[in-house]
């Protein structure tokens, strides 16, 4: 009887033991990721913007999907995604090194099945103007001129009733806030049409 005692007893703190490292390791592995963060984006890893990231799914490699966050906005800005609509950003994630077997495109994939909470987006638009930031005015210019032709693809991808007015007035609305948080006019604010 002690034997089996003793046997579930060294089997519970085995157990335990083993919960306790994961966890260590799962913190060890968030510690790096905002090092990595703190880095590539010129901030310092106190920076409640990391936390924030990284809780909407931009740490580590989802860094790469900050660029696609404004495609993902137009892509719901009417209501829903459509087939093209999703087709286009998935291309256009692939352009951008996004492999299509990866945690990424997976996660990716999710925020084009389930629309992201406006949070996701705020996040994602301090991140990008981060990065934007680093960049001269020319790049920036560029980059950001970029961001939103894409983004006006992405909204004349369905290509509205009957070919006629392409972009409707929720993705126009939308275009014209991520033009004016890119070129740095205001920050991000999801209006009643995108945050339902």
């Amino acid at each position: 009887m002690q034997d089996c005692e003793r046997a579930l007893e060294e089997a519970y703190f085995h157990e335990r033991d083993n919960m306790l490292i994961q966890r260590l390791r799962e913190q060890g592995r968030i510690e790096r990721e905002r090092r990595s963060l703190a880095r590539r984006l010129s901030r310092s890893e106190e920076d409640e913007f990391l936390t924030r990231l990284q809780s909407a799914g931009f740490g580590g490699d989802g860094l790469a999907l900050l660029h696609l966050a404004p495609l993902l906005e137009v892509a719901w800005a009417d209501g829903g995604v459509s087939d093209r609509e999703r087709a286009l950003v998935l291309a256009l994630a692939e352009a951008r090194g996004v492999a299509p077997d990866g945690a990424v495109h997976d996660r990716l994939t999710s925020w084009l099945d389930h629309r992201p909470a406006p949070e996701l987006f705020a996040a994602a638009y301090q991140g990008v103007r981060a990065l934007l930031a680093q960049y001269g005015e020319t790049r920036r210019a560029q980059t950001s001129a970029e961001l939103v032709a894409a983004c006006t693809q992405v909204a004349e991808a369905t290509g509205g009733v009957l070919g006629l007015a392409p972009i409707s007035r929720e993705e126009r609305a939308c275009l014209a806030r991520i033009a004016d948080v890119l070129h740095g006019g205001g920050s991000y604010e999801a209006n009643d049409e995108t945050a339902s």
